[in-house]
């Protein structure tokens, strides 16, 4: 079966368990993009090449130009069983990890460890993306570390391929020697006063409870029947630093099943974790720039506000007083003036109406949430032709603060104005509920909706904006919709305090 039709049977039968999508944030695409590791996105059915990175030119040996007019059989052995197993695996699981050889722009191959996902696009295409990390070195470091019979050691060989690479280690049980690879002093914290220790030399560099646990762990490991072995340990660095690290390994057993050598790796957990407490602490500042940012606009939008007051509506309001006095001084032309004047006071009324559209929190304070909803609903349907049905638990005023309210009163703005720009409705149903531990605001429409499938696609600056409104006040927005049956909005605020 070749790569091709193996691919697209997966389409037919439906069997595939596990999919991913690729996201689209640009901030993701430049992660993508310079990534160490090689990535390739292809479409499934065809094998043709649609995205590259940089590391997977450099390490194919092709331009990007050149690496988007090729298909997969450029690459890969296709004929290879090792790669129609992984394609097999792929189609069963949705994702397959094998060992395999690359071919470079100059012919030669190159041994890689592969990794290869389905997932399903937008327009609902089967792609995958596959990266391919580069296992030269690895093995090359690998067999210096036991000379006098790595090199012919085929179960080794086999075994090392299957692991990832942090901290290699390999224990040979009928001599007792471990050996260590390269990275062993920056994970653990302190250099090897010799390249191989025994397994006793070895747990005496750890605390006596940690050095414990690791032996009763390891020992557990070799009187079983298994093959693979994987398990974290929690330790002391020299510096009093707590560390945190994962080791996997494989199990070399001879043919009565004993234990005759362990091959793997150490990956050290703590420095990723460290990083993801820097990514949730950048992502803390963000939200308070953004914070920051929304109280700098309201600022900007009252000055503006201000202008529109002096500059628009201070000069209507003139030309039409100016009307009102050349009608007194000549009568004769008198309601040719009055008339005048009356469409200066109109179109300085019609721009009070706007700009007080705008300053709600004043709204909000003299009538609260309930009394601003109905008043612009109200507003609402003397303009457009739509009947907006509201029900309102008059006890949700008393468990949010203004801040609160306003923040609500923004996010029903938004997504009334969406309804009425796009939705067709006729009929808008809004209810604002107390459930006791918070309030929960529903619009729904009975307008023409959309694919929730295509949320990603479609979110603009107006579902965006609902979604940082309520998550600013610790809250969730969810949007239910589908073609011709309306949409539904509810936000829910966990409210813990009156002030809030």
């Amino acid at each position: 079966m070749s790569p091709t039709s193996a691919d697209s049977g997966m389409q037919k039968t439906g069997v595939l368990k596990y999919k991913k999508r690729i996201p689209s944030d640009p901030i993701l695409q430049m992660a993508f993009e310079n990534s160490l590791q090689a990535n390739i996105i292809s479409v499934v059915r065809t094998g043709k090449i649609i995205r590259v990175n940089k590391a997977a030119c450099k390490l194919l040996g092709y331009s990007k130009k050149e690496l988007l007019t090729r298909k997969r059989a450029h690459i890969f052995l296709i004929s290879d069983e090792n790669y129609k197993a992984m394609i097999l695996q792929r189609i069963a699981e949705g994702s397959a990890k094998a060992d395999l050889s690359i071919i470079r722009k100059s012919g030669k191959l190159r041994p890689c460890e592969i990794t290869s996902v389905i997932f399903k696009d937008t327009d609902g295409v089967n792609k995958s993306v596959t990266t391919i990390v580069d296992r030269t070195d690895r093995l090359s470091e690998q067999k210096k570390i036991d000379d006098h019979s790595q090199a012919d050691n085929n179960d080794w060989i086999r075994s090392i391929a299957k692991t990832t690479y942090d901290v290699t280690w390999d224990w040979d049980m009928a001599t007792n020697i471990f050996s260590f690879g390269k990275s062993y002093e920056k994970v653990f914290g302190y250099k090897l006063l010799k390249p191989k220790l025994s397994l006793e030399e070895w747990l005496d560099l750890f605390q006596a409870k940690e050095s414990a646990i690791i032996k009763t762990s390891i020992s557990k490991a070799i009187e079983s029947d298994k093959k693979t072995w994987i398990d974290n340990w929690y330790f002391t660095c020299p510096d009093g630093t707590p560390a945190h690290v994962i080791v996997r390994s494989n199990i070399v057993r001879d043919n009565d099943g004993t234990a005759i050598r362990m091959i793997g790796v150490i990956h050290d957990v703590s420095k990723m974790q460290a990083l993801e407490e820097i990514l949730d602490r950048e992502i803390r500042i963000k939200k308070s720039q953004i914070s920051e940012a929304v109280d700098e606009a309201k600022e900007t939008e009252r000055s503006d506000i201000g202008k529109e007051l002096h500059d628009n509506v201070n000069q209507l309001l003139g030309a039409s007083m100016l009307y009102l006095d050349m009608a007194r001084k000549d009568v004769a032309n008198g309601e040719i003036y009055l008339i005048h004047s009356s469409e200066y006071t109109f179109s300085a009324i019609e721009e009070i109406r706007r700009l007080t559209k705008r300053l709600v929190t004043d709204t909000i304070k003299d009538f609260g949430l309930c009394g601003a909803i109905r008043q612009a609903a109200r507003d609402t349907m003397l303009a457009h032709p739509v009947k907006i049905h509201i029900e309102i638990s008059d006890t949700v005023e008393k468990m949010m603060g203004d801040k609160c309210k306003l923040n609500a009163f923004r996010i029903f703005q938004e997504q009334l104005n969406n309804i009425l720009k796009h939705s067709s409705a006729s009929d808008i149903n809004i209810k604002v509920s107390d459930t006791g531990p918070g309030v929960v605001l529903s619009i729904a429409d009975n307008g023409i909706g959309f694919d929730h499938s295509m949320m990603a696609k479609r979110e603009g600056i107006g579902i965006r904006n609902i979604i940082s409104r309520a998550e600013s006040f610790k809250g969730k927005a969810k949007f239910v919709s589908a073609p011709g049956k309306g949409c539904t909005l509810v936000v829910s605020f966990p409210i813990t305090r009156i002030d809030t």
